[in-house]
């Protein structure tokens, strides 16, 4: 059981004389390209037109479904 807590021990002492050691890796900061806000814009413009394109027609589907299901069947007053 000694050599467990010795090969630990070396272990330990080696992974600390490594970090003392070796150099840490550098991180380099890499600056992206200025964005062309027209073009985003632009971009977003589309996006949202494609998305409201059948808007209409999917709204339209949405009131008859409700109607279909929340029809008044006569029975009782209305207020």
């Amino acid at each position: 059981m000694r050599w467990v807590w010795r090969l630990l021990t070396f272990l330990v002492i080696l992974g600390f004389l490594r970090t003392l050691m070796v150099p840490q890796p550098k991180a380099f900061i890499a600056w992206p390209e200025r964005p062309i806000w027209a073009q985003t814009i632009q971009g977003e413009m589309k996006q949202l037109q494609r998305l409201t394109q059948d808007l209409p027609a999917s709204i339209e589907v949405e009131v008859r479904r409700l109607w279909k299901d929340f029809r008044p069947n006569g029975d009782d007053k209305e207020v």
